[in-house]
């Protein structure tokens, strides 16, 4: 890859809004991306063949990699073991850099992130001691955020259902939580090491009160996995998979919060995810602009490279102006969320309504720019070799998760003016 000012890693994030200290992680993931996972990453899903021996072999000595330069423990607290990287935007930018490389990655160690910053959230270093210090250590490691359900898929994440579409229960007997239910999709699903973090209720006609949140060992009896689902992307890299909850029992203490206080962390959850999906989508539209614009270099119509016509040029102009622009307003908005004292908490109205913007546009455009990137390549971009076919296949669930592009919409709604089913 060429020089391109645009895309020089100390120029196309926001200096302003990021420690100088915090960014050099981001510049050292970039270098690492470069360096380990583009020759790879077709290796990441086994080839074209979907070797599974090759593609965990991949996964593994990658993930190690990133173990190995501090990225894994890089947002987890000092007091654990961790780097103790305090800034939202800083883990953004990182997993738009992992994203680059693979969009799997960047889910990969993003659940990780999130699971176990809920804890931090909550106050509950008590809970970070117990799931967290392990991910500090020199291997490679994952957790479970586990929120939807085969019958409410997204209306789960619904805040106008106020948690009244939840159907796992978690029932207290003495000092236990027995928890019964079954989740469906979320990532790292039969393989989390780590935590299987689980939205439940204590009772759906409860509402807001009956929302739980639970911290679930991976090897607590009852839990149980169906088979990975077979993805058209991000095949090996996120494992999605049915969770089956038959009368699993774990300590009462590990609920987050409690009544109230797990409904306001959750609603925070929610909205705060949609930021990390939008900087994964916005890491695969740079891929697809990167791959492309080297091939239209190369190629030649009329003894010059096709990017100096101008139909090409435009498109390629179009593609840059989408991505520029998502990755400016996705960290706006985790800028914000950044500063509650402001723009109040990230899971109200008005804030969820910027995430669901963030990443709404982010998606829709890393989904356009991967089709036009796709146009412009000819049938070269539906050859496995060039990736471009991959990065469209992996991109499209983005756009799907956290309830779609529809339920995106309705949130931003909701942050103007408040409406229920």
């Amino acid at each position: 890859m060429g020089m391109y000012e645009l895309l020089d890693i100390r120029k196309k994030y926001v200096g302003a809004i990021v420690k100088k200290e915090d960014f050099e992680i981001v510049a050292t993931v970039h270098e690492f991306i470069n360096r380990e996972v583009m020759p790879r990453r077709l290796d990441l899903e086994g080839g074209w063949h979907h070797d599974e021996d090759l593609a965990k072999k991949t996964i593994e000595e990658i993930h190690k990699g990133l173990v190995d330069l501090g990225v894994q423990r890089a947002f987890l607290p000092e007091e654990i073991g961790g780097l103790g990287i305090k800034s939202f935007i800083t883990q953004l930018m990182v997993q738009e850099e992992l994203a680059r490389g693979d969009a799997g990655l960047a889910t990969r160690l993003g659940c990780l992130w999130g699971c176990l910053n809920l804890a931090k959230m909550a106050g509950r270093m008590d809970l970070l001691e117990i799931f967290g210090r392990k991910a500090c250590d020199d291997k490679p490691h994952t957790a479970c955020w586990a929120v939807t359900e085969p019958q409410g898929g997204a209306n789960v994440e619904d805040p106008t259902q106020h948690g009244r579409a939840i159907r796992t229960i978690a029932a207290l007997d003495g000092d236990e939580w027995v928890i019964n239910g079954v989740k469906i999709w979320p990532g790292s699903a039969g393989e989390a090491d780590i935590v299987y973090v689980t939205v439940c209720t204590t009772d759906p006609t409860k509402g807001e009160e009956g929302i739980a949140y639970i911290y679930v060992p991976p090897d607590a009896p009852g839990l149980s996995f169906g088979k990975p689902i077979q993805k058209m992307g991000m095949c090996y890299t996120d494992v999605n998979a049915e969770i089956f909850y038959d009368n699993v029992r774990v300590p009462k203490e590990y609920r987050l919060g409690g009544p109230g206080k797990d409904a306001e962390i959750f609603h925070n959850n929610i909205a705060a995810a949609r930021l990390p999906s939008a900087a994964t989508a916005v890491g695969v539209a740079q891929a697809c602009l990167e791959i492309v614009l080297e091939w239209t270099k190369e190629r030649k119509i009329m003894g010059k490279p096709v990017r100096e016509h101008s139909l090409f040029a435009s498109i390629i102009g179009e593609m840059a102006l989408k991505i520029e622009t998502a990755r400016a307003y996705y960290l706006q908005a985790a800028w914000m969320a950044e500063h509650p004292e402001i723009y109040g908490p990230v899971g109200s109205p008005a804030m969820h309504a910027r995430c669901s913007i963030a990443k709404a546009y982010a998606a829709d455009a890393a989904v356009w720019v991967a089709n036009k990137a796709m146009e412009l390549m000819g049938a070269y971009g539906c050859a496995y070799e060039y990736c471009l076919e991959k990065c469209l296949r992996d991109v499209k669930i983005i756009q799907l998760w956290e309830g779609g592009q529809q339920r995106a919409l309705l949130d931003i709604a909701l942050g103007f003016y408040p409406f229920e089913w």
